[in-house]
């Protein structure tokens, strides 16, 4: 009984351990809003505060917008639809490198 004990609570350990490090905001947006700014504004703007944080980024067309994917999967998508542009932030890896990502949104799509 003891040597199925030990592997058991070690693999319980490891599978605990895991799931604490993984990103519960994988796959969904961190930030969710709407703003009355144009997908080109944004960007711009989006550009500007990566270029104050010496941060690079690719630029990927979207349907009626942009994405903007920044490193450790940090990714922003703009895209305007139905007469208003939707900002969507989904947080990748966090570190203080890129903590201003999340508050790109309130400079750049109020």
């Amino acid at each position: 009984m003891k040597k199925l004990a030990v592997p058991l609570a070690l693999s319980l350990t490891l599978g605990a351990c895991a799931w604490f490090q993984s990103n519960p905001d994988a796959g969904q947006p961190n930030i969710d809003s709407t703003t009355n700014r144009s997908v080109q504004d944004v960007v711009s703007c989006l550009t500007v505060e990566a270029q104050r944080h010496n941060a690079s980024f690719s630029t990927t067309p979207l349907p009626q917008g942009q994405m903007l994917e920044f490193a450790d999967d940090n990714v922003i998508k703009i895209r305007h639809d139905n007469g208003t542009t939707e900002y969507r932030y989904y947080a990748g890896k966090r570190h203080p490198s890129n903590m201003w990502i999340e508050g790109a949104s309130k400079t750049c799509a109020p």
